[in-house]
């Protein structure tokens, strides 16, 4: 099997720019063409990993400190980000972010949901700070995956990006996710409440939805599908399962060799799941910046919250 493999370039960023970092409604379930939120610009050569003076009083009336975030070495463990990209190519915001941690010591699959607002270093010259979502849409996956690294001290090992048009493919492939509607998700998703089988097209606009509540329930509803497609991958098996993951390999942007991953999925596929938000309640404040909502929160406190998680 070929996996669509592209290697991250640090000296080779993407040219990209954001305009607009906030989601608007999403429309119809038919209603999925991209906004038109990107204009052409440039990375700059070097990286500021400096705490500006305005952001530590920031930081300081919130109750929280903008510090420098210890980098953890975490042996045994394959730490994997999950991109959510909102356009039909790989260009865009990071809509959705998951941490997919591997743990090879406890033999557990983390899923941690990281709040695309928060307030973090994105370390740029001319971008020095910013939404979390918004380092891929200046500097793609390579430029997300260091600000991740940067903001929460923990080694990133690759990451996999899917966009609107492989998402619903991936889902397709595995013959649906198994999802349970609540009443005021059933109500929005023109269906009723209870346990459905979603194809890809309902898939994602499950995994889009809103407007009905906050990020905190969508960051729940997209590791709900997560969760649901490694349990499809570990209850189909053999030949299932194998044509499922060729899909998967031709429709993921990534700079891992999937390959070596799928020869071990029934081994790490019996592993247990645990499901994890960042930032935790009570570690965490809204602020204004530049009369936009942002999510400041404890760096110290989500590092060690994190770490903790993904490796006890």
């Amino acid at each position: 099997m070929l996996s669509r493999v592209t290697y991250a370039d640090p000296d080779q960023p993407q040219p990209l720019l954001l305009v607009n970092l906030l989601e608007e409604d999403l429309g119809s379930p038919e209603d999925w063409v991209s906004d038109s939120f990107m204009q052409s610009g440039h990375l700059p050569e070097t990286i500021d990993d400096s705490i500006p003076r305005e952001t530590e009083a920031a930081g300081s009336a919130s109750g929280f400190q903008a510090v420098n975030v210890p980098m953890q070495q975490m042996p045994g463990v394959d730490n994997i980000l999950i991109f959510g990209v909102d356009t039909h190519s790989y260009s865009g915001r990071a809509d959705a972010i998951i941490l997919l941690s591997i743990n090879h010591n406890t033999k557990t699959i983390n899923i941690v949901s990281l709040m695309r607002a928060m307030y973090v270093r994105i370390g740029l010259a001319n971008r020095e700070w910013g939404l979390l979502n918004a380092a891929y849409s200046y500097g793609g996956a390579n430029l997300a995956v260091r600000t991740v690294e940067r903001n929460f001290g923990i080694p990133i090992k690759g990451f996999a990006a899917v966009n609107f048009s492989s998402f619903p493919r991936i889902i397709d492939a595995l013959g649906g996710v198994t999802i349970t509607l609540t009443q005021r998700e059933a109500d929005y998703m023109g269906m009723r409440p209870g346990t459905h089988r979603l194809d890809g097209k309902r898939a994602l606009y499950y995994a889009r939805i809103r407007k009905i509540d906050s990020d905190f329930q969508r960051n729940q509803r997209q590791r709900n599908i997560i969760n649901s497609i490694l349990g499809e991958m570990a209850s189909q098996g053999g030949t299932a399962a194998y044509k499922a993951a060729t899909v998967i390999l031709a429709n993921t942007y990534t700079n891992l060799d999937l390959n070596s991953y799928l020869l071990k999925a029934p081994s790490y596929l019996s592993y247990r799941r645990r499901q994890l938000q960042l930032p935790a309640s009570g570690e965490m404040a809204m602020r204004y910046v530049g009369g936009q909502e942002v999510w400041w929160f404890d760096m110290l406190k989500t590092h060690t919250r994190l770490v903790s998680f993904l490796t006890n």
